[in-house]
C-alpha cells in the first residue's frame, strides 16, 4: 500500500466512521422522544430481509457469470465434487498450485467433516455452484434466528429481536462473507449463536448439539468454545457446564491439530504444524513458543495490536455496533481466543473485516452489543438520572429501545459507508475504495455480464474432463469436474491452458508476484503461445485462448 493510498484510505474511514457515530448519536437523542423505529421493526424487518437476500442471491449468480470468483471457489467445488464421485476430499489444485504438493486429504489443512454432510443433496443435484451460492445464503440468513431470539428475550419485546436481526443483515462484514466465494468458517456463525441462545434457556441437550456441530465447521473453532466454557464457569455458576464444555473443546482442538490432521497429512513435507502457522513464524516456530513469546513480550504484542491498520480493522466491527459490545464485557470476552489468534497474524486477511477469519468472533459481537445495550439502559443511564437534562425523565425502557434504535441506524450507514450492497457509495462511484486489492471491487459495472463473458463460456466443453487444466484463476471455478487442475502460470504437466488477456485481475501463484503478474502478464502468456513446439492453439476469440499439448489425446 503506497503512502497516497493510505492517506487516502484514513480520510475515507474517518469521515465514515465520525458520520456513522454522528448520525447514530442523533438518532438516539430522536428516538428518546418519538420510538416510531421500534414500533416499526417487523416492517423493517421484512424489509432488510427481503433486501438482503434477493440482493445477495443475484449479485452471487452474476458473479459466477461475469467471473468474479477465484481459486477458493474452486477448491471447494473440486472438494464437494470428488467426494460425490467417490474419490474422498481432496482438491487437485492445493496440490498443483497452492503449496501443499505432497499433501493429497483436506482434512490434513482444514479439518472440516461437515464437508460431508453439506455434499450429500449433490447426488441428486447437478448445479454445484448454485448449489454451494444458495447454501451459504441460507446458513448466514439462519443466523438472525437466534438473535431475534435472544433479543427478544433480553429486552422481553419482540420489535427488539426484529430490529436486532435487522441490524445483523446489514453488518458490512457479514455481506461481505456472504459475497465472497465459500468457505466453511462462516457456518460457525449461526452454530455458535443457536449453541449461546440455548445455554441462555438452559436448554443443555440442545447446547451441546450445536456445541458439536460447531466444533466440527473446523478445528480452531474448539478455542472460542474453550472460553466459553471459561465465561459458564464464572459468569454463569454453572461450573459443571463449564467444566464439560472447556474440556470438550480442548479435548477435540488437541485430538484434531495433534492427532487427526497429522494423521491425514501423512509424511508431506508441505506442512509444517499448520496451514496458517507461517503466519505466526514471528512469534515462534512451535505453539509452545508462540505462547512462550507472547506471555514473555507483552510490550512488544501489545505494539503488534496497537497497528494502525488493525485498529481501523477493530473499529469496522464494532463501529456499526456503536461500542456496546464493551459494555458486556463478559460476553465480549468470549470473543477475544479469536480476536487475537488472528490479530497477531501477519496477514492482514486473517483481520480484514472484509473477510471471514472473524466469523466464530461476530456472534458474541451481536450478543454482547444486545447485553450491552440492556446493561447500559438499566445500569449506566440510572447514574446518569438528574444530572442530564434530557434524562431525568425518562424510564430505563425508552433508553434501551433507543439504543436498539440506534444500533440499526448505525448498521445502515456504515453499510452505505463501507458496505458492498447497492446502498453503498462503493456501489455507485467507482473511485471510493476501500482496500488496495483488485479483487476487492463491488462497482455494479462488476456484476454487469457482457459478450466477452459468454464467449469465454463457450470454451469450456472443448476440454475434456479427463484432461489436467491450467486457466486463470478466475477460469478455475468453472472447470472443476476435470481431472486436475492448475493455476495459471503454472502449468507443467498440464494437456489445455486456458487464458484471458483482458481480465483486469491477474494472478499470483507460488513463485509468481502478483504485483509483477499485472504489470507484464505477457511474459508469462509468452511461455506457452511462443512455445509452438509444445503447444498449439486450439481456439482464440476476444482475447481468450484455448492451448493443446502437442500429442495429447
Amino acid at each position: 500500500m503506497t503512502e497516497y493510498n493510505y492517506t487516502s484510505f484514513a480520510q475515507i474511514y474517518s469521515a465514515g466512521i465520525v458520520a456513522t457515530l454522528l448520525i447514530a448519536g442523533l438518532c438516539f437523542f430522536f428516538f428518546l422522544r418519538r420510538p416510531f423505529l421500534i414500533n416499526r421493526a417487523r416492517g423493517v424487518f421484512v424489509f432488510s430481509l427481503v433486501f438482503y437476500s434477493v440482493y445477495i442471491l443475484i449479485f452471487q449468480v452474476l458473479k459466477l457469470y461475469t467471473f468474479k470468483y477465484y481459486s477458493d471457489f474452486a477448491v471447494w467445488l473440486e472438494l464437494v465434487s470428488r467426494i460425490i464421485d467417490g474419490h474422498g476430499i481432496i482438491s487437485t489444485l492445493h496440490q498443483t498450485s497452492l503449496g501443499f504438493g505432497d499433501t493429497r486429504n483436506y482434512l490434513a489443512l482444514h479439518f472440516v467433516p461437515l464437508i460431508y454432510i453439506i455434499a450429500l443433496p449433490l447426488y441428486v443435484m447437478k448445479n454445484y455452484s448454485i448449489y454451494l451460492i444458495v447454501l451459504q445464503t441460507v446458513i448466514m440468513v439462519s443466523s438472525i434466528i437466534p438473535i431475534y431470539l435472544f433479543a427478544r428475550d433480553t429486552f422481553r419485546e419482540k420489535n427488539a429481536g426484529y430490529l436486532f436481526a435487522s441490524s445483523f443483515l446489514f453488518f458490512p462484514t457479514i455481506q461481505y462473507i456472504n459475497l465472497y466465494d465459500f468457505e466453511f468458517l462462516r457456518m460457525s456463525i449461526p452454530l455458535l449463536l443457536f449453541s449461546f441462545y440455548f445455554l441462555y434457556k438452559r436448554r443443555y441437550r440442545i447446547y451441546y448439539l450445536f456445541l458439536m456441530l460447531a466444533l466440527l465447521v473446523r478445528e480452531e473453532i474448539g478455542l472460542t468454545t474453550f472460553i466459553l466454557g471459561v465465561y459458564i464457569f464464572f459468569i454463569m455458576k454453572e461450573k459443571k457446564h463449564g467444566i464439560m464444555t472447556s474440556g470438550i473443546s480442548l479435548f477435540y482442538f488437541l485430538m484434531v491439530t495433534k492427532g487427526l490432521m497429522p494423521y491425514f497429512a501423512g509424511n508431506s513435507s508441505s506442512l509444517h504444524y499448520h496451514v496458517a502457522s507461517g503466519n505466526f513464524s514471528y512469534l515462534g516456530n512451535s505453539p509452545s513458543q508462540i505462547l512462550l513469546y507472547i506471555i514473555s513480550h507483552p510490550i512488544a504484542i501489545v505494539s503488534n495490536l496497537l497497528d494502525k491498520i488493525k485498529i481501523a480493522n477493530l473499529l469496522m466491527y464494532v463501529v456499526p455496533l456503536v461500542f456496546l459490545p464493551f459494555f458486556s464485557p463478559s460476553v465480549f470476552f468470549i470473543a477475544t481466543g479469536n480476536l487475537l489468534l488472528n490479530f497477531l497474524s501477519a496477514s492482514i486477511s486473517h483481520y480484514s473485516y472484509i473477510l471471514y477469519y472473524l466469523s466464530p468472533s461476530i456472534p458474541f459481537f451481536f450478543l454482547s452489543a444486545i447485553q450491552g445495550a440492556k446493561n447500559v439502559s438499566e445500569r449506566y443511564v440510572p447514574l446518569l438520572k438528574g444530572r442530564h437534562i434530557l434524562l431525568n425523565r425518562l424510564d430505563d425502557k425508552r433508553v434501551a429501545y433507543a439504543l436498539v434504535s440506534c444500533i440499526f441506524i448505525a448498521c445502515v450507514v456504515s453499510n452505505i459507508f463501507f458496505g458492498p450492497s447497492p446502498l453503498s457509495i462503493q456501489f455507485w462511484n467507482k473511485n471510493y475504495l476501500l482496500a488496495p486489492y483488485k479483487t476487492h471491487n463491488f462497482h455494479y459495472s462488476q456484476y454487469l455480464p457482457t459478450g466477452h463473458h459468454g464467449k469465454a463460456i463457450q470454451f469450456f466443453p472443448l476440454i475434456p474432463d479427463d484432461a489436467t487444466v491450467s486457466a486463470e484463476h478466475f477460469f478455475l471455478p468453472y472447470l472443476y469436474k476435470k481431472k486436475a487442475l492448475m493455476q495459471f502460470p503454472i502449468f507443467e504437466g498440464a494437456d489445455y491452458v486456458l487464458i484471458d488477456k483482458t481480465h483486469p485481475v491477474k494472478f499470483g501463484t507460488i513463485g509468481v508476484d502478483p504485483i509483477e503478474a499485472r504489470k507484464n502478464p505477457q511474459q508469462y502468456y509468452d511461455m506457452v503461445e511462443k512455445d509452438t513446439k509444445n503447444w498449439e492453439l486450439v481456439k482464440e476469440e476476444d482475447g481468450i485462448f484455448l492451448f493443446k499439448k502437442r500429442g495429447w489425446n
